[in-house]
């Protein structure tokens, strides 16, 4: 549309929106939010809107649909869920005093990655990248990230896009920021499978800011240093950039200094256990959270989980974390006390955070009064237990405490606040504009009494109205009576309407008075919130305190739980759990859990071969141990009658068969993508989980790779749980020390099949894949022709005996053959006695006899 066609005000929308063409922008018109154009079609679609349009039916046709600016927090989390961006656009000049249109600017752009979504307590985080990737050398990846409602900028350099996808698949990476030039480098990272379930919104930002000079200038200044070197950060230049531009990136975002972000620090991600990308998939650590949460506030749930995701390595800190849960565990009254005041502790990390990015909220102030109040009896209640651990210190800030309490009303409305935020009491002209118009009705009241009095006029009344203001009405009969001071204002059919200077100065005064009141008020506020970013620093310590505090408190909720120990943490390289339970699991069942004994190290017992039957237990139990090892080392009880664990450093698992078709990736790829992770990066202190291997493609060639990966396993003495219905692993056991076999109990009576879902020494060759075809409904032709065909099968192999004997001498390149052909001399011979018995005419005494000559036949041959 030619703007020669278009009104000022949608002149002035198109300018601004050209601006900010990858945003929804919300355009602020009295106290609608109105979208326009393309962006009206969008967000009318999302939000289920009516689009209404200007000019219907012209050259000038405009789509457009609105939003109440006071409910847009709703809207725009909608939109920001569908994957979309919005700019907030509103007046930036009084319109009293604007010349024309009013000036308008978007004060703020709102990112899934910038989002303070009031309306859960997860993090979201958002994620810097400066790559330097050269083809044939060393490659370096700068990364910064935080959660917008925290305060602190976290960073590190790292050699691989493996590091790059550990780093992101650990933390709720919501936005991804990087070089524009840089695009190609990016955007396959962000596709790989690992990643798939994360929709991460992608946003190319500023060659320039990414330049090390200009990113240290900004941080050295933004932190009121002259150098990096207080953060750990100084010598890696990769990391500075990436900090320096994601600083930047969301000052531009809020138009706003950002004061609460005070804290750069170094991502020490080497003091956390390494838990691969598949293994946060295959253990479903998001329902180990939900187990383990038990915390009462926003602050602690986002800890809890940040906890599970990144379990401690140093014995002396996990077992410092779980002192603090013993201490609470045996102080029942100062836990319930704690979390019963943690439970009204409110959000303070977003309360702060929006105050900072430019949201003057009441209710964010009130809240951190509230949190400030709570402060005291929280401290007294930690007070005792901080002399036996620092976990419990506490530090108070009384001087923000006393400024908020004085002035913020705790018993302000939520809603409609204006006006009603500064507590009485607090300023004195305040108060007396509040008393006008709080006792307005009542000083009228008197007024008309005074002056009915003084004229003698028992009709005469005071009203208002919009045009004329406030009036002395009286009828015409009794004009001669009004006082010579009135002045008229108006004429009426019936009476006449006046005013005097009394009146008008007090209209004057109350019609004024709301207005002056949100502007003293909105300068108080002004100041308590350049008050509270002062005190930035000492209200995140206090968040993380309170965050840690309920935390610890979750923890020890667990530790209480029947049949839950407090593990033995150290050095050593022992994995012993006496009747581990796997918590997730056993919190669903309506019947009792069955334990299990598990016993790792890294001599005699490193790799064990997990054999039995399906829907048997196998899966469950060795992820159980994975994540008991978890729990240990965040410093939680774990459900076992007892347990001793030698830190890990790293966990793998290599679980469940799943596709990634969008991204080219067949089932067997991603297991394959998955081994290889393994094998490339584990060291003989991690812990390996492995749910089979080489299921994905043929016979031979599967088993090929699970014998192989087996032997590398057992090589490099790496703690191992093995499941498999590759039975033939079994023989390993026979030939290397360290492996051991093991297989899960079943029961066989008549034709049924009795899980008893007990780990115990010894394999078995039998997985009962038939029978749990029989469980699932597979008609009963398909289940009989199956069992003939593996009684068929069984007779013709004898691969597990063979391998047993030769798998000192198997050639790495020579396939293994599952079965052995007819030509086998010696099977040949059995077939030769099978088919010349006339079954239909054999005694029983006869049978035996030809059983009797095959049974010499192998074993004379063996």
């Amino acid at each position: 549309m030619a703007t020669e066609t278009v009104t000022p005000m949608l002149r002035q929308y198109q300018k601004i929106k050209a601006q900010h063409k990858d945003c929804i922008l919300f355009f602020r018109l009295g106290d609608f939010y109105e979208m326009f154009y393309e962006d009206a079609k969008v967000a009318s679609s999302i939000l289920d809107l009516v689009l209404t349009s200007r000019g219907k039916g012209t050259a000038n046709h405009v789509p457009m649909c609105g939003i109440p600016f006071h409910a847009a927090d709703n809207y725009i989390a909608r939109l920001i869920k569908a994957g979309h961006k919005v700019a907030i656009c509103e007046q930036v000049e009084d319109p009293a005093q604007a010349k024309g249109i009013v000036k308008r600017d978007v004060i703020r752009i709102i990112s899934s990655g910038t989002f303070l979504d009031e309306n859960t307590p997860d993090s979201r985080y958002i994620l810097c990248l400066n790559p330097d990737i050269k083809p044939g050398h060393s490659s370096t990846f700068g990364a910064a990230f935080i959660d917008p409602a925290s305060g602190t900028i976290q960073a590190n350099e790292y050699k691989s896009v493996e590091r790059i996808l550990h780093l992101i698949s650990h933390l709720p990476i919501y936005e991804c920021v990087y070089p524009l030039e840089k695009e190609e480098q990016i955007k396959p990272i962000l596709r790989h499978p690992l990643l798939s379930a994360k929709k991460i919104t992608t946003s190319p930002h500023d060659d320039w800011c990414f330049n090390p000079s200009i990113a240290l200038k900004t941080l050295c200044e933004h932190f009121g240093v002259r150098n990096l070197k207080g953060f750990g950060v100084d010598e890696k230049p990769f990391a500075i950039s990436a900090s320096g531009a994601l600083l930047e990136y969301l000052r531009n975002m809020n138009k706003q200094p950002l004061r609460h972000i005070d804290r750069l620090s170094l991502y020490a991600d080497d003091n956390y256990v390494f838990i691969s990308p598949a293994a946060i998939y295959g253990l479903e650590l998001e329902g180990l959270f939900k187990c383990l949460n038990h915390t009462s506030c926003a602050l602690g749930k986002r800890l809890l989980r940040y906890w599970i995701y990144h379990p401690l390595k140093q014995p002396a800190a996990i077992l410092q974390r779980q002192a603090a849960v013993t201490l609470l565990k045996e102080n029942t009254s100062a836990q319930q006390d704690l979390m019963t005041l943690l439970g009204r502790l409110p959000d303070v990390e977003k309360n702060i955070s929006k105050l900072s990015c430019g949201y003057i909220h009441a209710k964010d102030i009130l809240a951190l009064r509230q949190a400030l109040c709570l402060l005291p009896e929280i401290k007294e209640i930690a007070g005792p237990l901080q002399k036996k651990n620092r976990l419990f210190t506490l530090e108070d800030i009384p001087v923000l405490r006393e400024e908020l309490s004085a002035a913020v009303n705790p018993d302000m409305p939520l809603s409609k606040s204006e006006g009603k935020v500064i507590r009485p009491g607090y300023h004195d002209e305040l108060d007396a504009l509040r008393d006008i118009q709080e006792n307005g009705r009542q000083w009228l009241k008197n007024f008309q009494q005074r002056e009915s009095k003084r004229s003698g006029i028992n009709s005469l009344k005071v009203g208002f109205n919009k045009v004329f203001g406030y009036y002395i009405e009286i009828t015409k009969t009794r004009l001669k009576s009004a006082p010579d001071d009135y002045i008229r204002k108006q004429t009426l059919v019936n009476a006449e309407r006046f005013i005097t200077s009394e009146l008008k100065t007090y209209e004057e005064k109350i019609l004024t008075a709301q207005e002056k009141i949100l502007k003293i008020e909105n300068e108080i506020l002004k100041e308590l919130r350049k008050n509270i970013l002062d005190h930035s620093v000492a209200l995140h310590n206090f968040a993380h305190t309170a965050a840690t505090l309920d935390a610890l408190c979750s923890l020890s909720y667990l530790a209480r739980l029947p049949q839950y120990t407090a593990p033995e943490v150290n050095e050593e390289d022992m994995i012993d759990i006496t009747e581990g339970r796997h918590p997730v699991v056993e919190k669903t069942l309506n019947e009792p859990f069955v334990p299990n004994d598990t016993f790792l190290d890294c001599e005699e017992n490193h790799l064990i071969i997990l054999t039995g039957p399906n829907m048997a237990g196998k899966s469950t139990y060795i992820r159980q141990v994975a994540i008991l090892t978890i729990m240990a080392q965040i410093g939680s009880y774990v459900p076992a009658a007892k347990a001793r664990i030698g830190v890990v450093d790293k966990i793998f698992t290599r679980i469940g068969a799943h596709d990634d078709i969008t991204k080219g990736q067949s089932t067997f790829m991603v297991e394959m993508s998955e081994t290889a992770d393994i094998a490339n990066n584990m060291t003989d202190r991690s812990l390996i989980i492995l749910d089979e291997i080489g299921r994905g493609t043929s016979t031979f060639d599967g088993l090929s790779l699970a014998w192989a990966l087996a032997e590398h396993l057992q090589s490099v003495k790496a703690r191992t749980l093995f499941a498999t219905h590759f039975h033939e692993l079994t023989a390993l056991a026979e030939k290397h020390s360290g492996v051991k076999n093991f297989n899960v109990a079943v029961k066989e009576w008549k034709d049924e099949i009795i899980f008893l879902h007990k780990i115990i020494p010894g394999s078995t060759d039998d997985s009962y894949g038939i029978y749990v075809a029989k469980l699932a409904g597979v008609p009963k032709p398909i289940i009989d022709r199956s069992k003939k065909i593996l009684t068929k099968l069984e007779l013709q192999s004898n691969l597990k005996e063979r391998l047993a004997g030769q798998s000192q001498s198997i050639p790495h390149e020579v396939q293994l053959p599952l079965f052995y052909t007819q030509d086998d001399s010696t099977m040949q011979k059995v077939k030769d006695i099978l088919t010349a018995m006339d079954l239909n005419n054999i005694t029983p005494l006869q049978a035996f006899g030809e059983l009797e000559k095959m049974k010499r036949i192998i074993e004379n041959e063996h």
